[in-house]
C-alpha cells in the first residue's frame, strides 16, 4: 500500500514539474514572437509618422511616439497588436477619421514596399483603432501575422457595430 501511494506521489510531482517547464517554455516562445512583432511593428509605425509627415498631415513634434505597448494582455495569447501615444494639435478630434485613413494608407504603403505578408489578403499593418486622450494622440496597430490578431480585429469589428452592441 505504501509503495502504491508512493508511485502516486512520484507521477503527480512529475506532472506537475512537467507542466511548469512546458509552460515556461510556451511563454518564453510567445515574449520572443511578440517582441519581434513589436520590433517590426515599431518600424513600420515610424516609417509612417515620417511619410505623415513628408505628406504635411502630421507635424515633426506630432510626431514624437510616448509610448508604446502591447494590448495582448488585454485580449489574449498570440494577439500582435501595439498600441502608441504621442502628442497631437488642438484641432486632431475632427481630423482622426482623416488621420486614420492616412495612417493606414502609409502602412500599407510600407508593407509592400518591405514585401511584408500578412495571413490574409491586404497589408500587413492596420489601424485597429485611434482616440484622443488627454491631449494625446493613442493608434493601435496591429500585426497581422497570424490568426489569433485577424480574430482579434473581427472582435473590434463586432464590438464597434452598433447593431450588434444593441442586442
Amino acid at each position: 500500500m505504501a509503495l502504491i501511494v508512493e508511485i502516486v506521489i512520484g507521477i503527480i510531482i512529475a506532472l506537475v514539474i512537467y507542466i511548469m517547464i512546458h509552460r515556461m517554455i510556451v511563454q518564453r516562445a510567445t515574449r520572443m514572437v511578440r517582441r519581434n512583432a513589436q520590433d517590426e511593428t515599431d518600424v513600420a509605425v515610424k516609417a509612417a509618422l515620417q511619410r505623415l509627415v513628408n505628406d504635411d498631415v502630421l507635424t515633426e513634434e506630432e510626431c514624437h511616439i510616448t509610448s508604446a505597448v502591447t494590448v495582448a494582455d488585454v485580449w489574449g495569447r498570440g494577439v500582435m497588436a501595439f498600441e502608441y501615444a504621442m502628442p497631437i494639435g488642438m484641432d486632431a478630434k475632427r481630423r482622426l477619421p482623416q488621420l486614420e485613413t492616412a495612417f493606414n494608407e502609409a502602412l500599407a504603403s510600407f508593407s509592400a514596399d518591405h514585401d511584408i505578408k500578412a495571413v490574409v489578403a491586404g497589408p500587413a499593418f492596420v489601424v485597429s483603432d485611434i482616440w484622443l486622450y488627454e491631449g494625446q494622440l493613442h493608434v493601435d496597430v496591429a500585426y497581422l501575422m497570424n490568426e489569433s490578431t485577424v480574430e482579434y480585429l473581427k472582435d473590434l469589428k463586432k464590438l464597434n457595430d452598433p447593431a450588434v452592441r444593441d442586442l
